[in-house]
């Protein structure tokens, strides 16, 4: 089963947050918790705080245990950019912008939750394939 959790708007660009998503994805909770309090980024703070949150909705809210949980997949998102305008020499001007992000942890109890997925995943585009020569040849045959 999975939980998630998810903040909106976070004041970092997402590819500074993405370089701290790619060091706790796939890691245990407790393991991603100690990666997140020593890592001296912006991005750390708020995926400590979003992490706990989604360890409470899990335990909570879909009774998993604790210690079973890993992070299943952490998710960057681009957010809105702010455009602010700075004077430059001869009466120009530059743009800066202030970029966002979203961030979404999703946990898992069960390891083999993503192979399960993957093997869902392959069976739904074996099926849309076939599906698309029939008509291929459906199209065919009234012509």
């Amino acid at each position: 089963m999975k939980s998630y959790a998810i903040v909106y708007n976070i004041n970092v660009s997402y590819r500074k947050a993405n370089l701290v998503c790619r060091l706790i994805r796939g890691k245990k909770v407790n393991d991603a918790l100690t990666i997140l309090q020593n890592l001296q980024k912006k991005t750390a703070k708020f995926l400590n705080k979003l992490l706990s949150s989604a360890i409470a909705n899990a335990t909570n809210n879909h009774a998993m245990n604790n210690n079973n949980l890993y992070i299943y997949n952490a998710i960057v998102g681009q957010g809105k950019t702010y455009k602010r305008m700075t004077p430059r020499a001869k009466g120009a001007s530059n743009v800066i912008k202030k970029r966002h992000c979203h961030l979404k942890v999703i946990l898992s109890d069960d390891p083999k939750e993503k192979e399960k997925d993957l093997l869902l995943i392959k069976q739904r585009k074996q099926k849309f394939v076939k599906d698309k020569n029939k008509n291929i040849i459906k199209k065919g045959e009234k012509k």
